[in-house]
């Protein structure tokens, strides 16, 4: 099968459930990163297990570099955001040999500054990926397989399905520690407010009833 056929599975955010919950929506203060809901994690789940057997051919077959994909996992993760994955990967990308200034660049979106001819349409394939949310358009895919040969192509896109997998984990997280110290901040204010009135309510009983 074509490793590109009807986007090999990748869908929208609406399909896999990424929608913002009510505890975690996009509002002044809320957790904002893409992250996967109960019902999603078991869509991404399988379809990280489905792509395994490709990561491992594809680190097989070293048709992209240590190096290279290190690049394309960090352009991912810029978009996606992952604080785990960006210490992660940028400790990894420094031990293949990737100088910090390339590493800062690739994070900050600059994969035009970052990189040369050679690696620049992976890694602008990588940032489509995670900005349109796994379904990049047929354009991106049919540049980045006349680039690369289908081989080579299927072997980028291995890494950045992975690594996508990779962030949304880390970002729900997050997302499941922001929601848990939210609900913690609600009960001690609730807790405080409640013992505010009832200390109230204890004082005006005293003035009306002097004992």
């Amino acid at each position: 099968m074509d490793v590109f056929d009807h986007r090999n599975g990748i869908v929208t955010v609406q399909n896999m459930g990424l929608e913002m919950t009510d505890e975690t929506a996009d509002t002044p203060g809320g957790f904002t990163k893409k992250r996967y809901t109960p019902r999603s994690l078991l869509t991404g789940t399988s379809r990280f297990a489905h792509n395994l057997p490709a990561l491992v051919r594809a680190k097989r077959a070293d048709r992209v570099s240590d190096q290279f994909a290190e690049k394309i996992m960090l352009a991912v993760t810029a978009v996606n955001e992952c604080q785990y994955c960006t210490r992660y990967h940028t400790d990894l990308a420094q031990e293949t040999g990737v100088d910090q200034a390339t590493i800062d660049r690739i994070l900050e979106n600059d994969v035009d500054a970052a990189v040369d001819d050679e690696e620049r349409t992976a890694l602008l394939f990588a940032q489509a990926y995670a900005e349109a949310d796994e379904d990049p358009s047929p354009d991106a895919v049919a540049e980045l397989r006349e680039t690369y040969g289908p081989e080579t192509a299927a072997d980028v896109l291995a890494f950045v399905r992975a690594i996508y997998f990779g962030n949304l984990l880390g970002n729900s997280y997050d997302a499941l520690k922001f929601g848990v110290r939210r609900r913690t901040r609600r009960a001690r204010r609730c807790l405080r407010r409640g013992a505010e009135s009832a200390q109230r309510a204890v004082e005006r009983l005293r003035e009306r009833c002097p004992v």
